[in-house]
């Protein structure tokens, strides 16, 4: 995936806040460049499905995904937007 795509993805995905927060928050999580990982990570999911084949890797992808989003908490880093942000 691109990174427009994995962006679209993310803020489709996310559910807090208002939408300036979604984009702030996806803005900080594509600055981190994990995203660019996907495939590997999707790999990775895939392969611990029951049933090999292109489902569990649909399935892996968007496990991969979701924990971009999930599991991104602080501390923000200093390429993270919202850290040159004084809020």
């Amino acid at each position: 995936m691109t990174a427009d795509e994995v962006r679209r993805w993310l803020l489709a995905y996310a559910w807090l806040g208002t939408p300036e927060e979604k984009e702030s928050e996806v803005a900080c999580i594509m600055s981190q460049d994990g995203w660019r990982y996907l495939a590997e990570r999707a790999d990775r999911y895939a392969g611990a499905q029951a049933e090999p084949g292109p489902k569990a890797y649909a399935e892996g992808h968007d496990i991969a995904l979701s924990g971009l989003y999930e599991c991104h908490d602080a501390p923000h880093l200093a390429t993270c937007p919202r850290f040159r942000t004084p809020w």
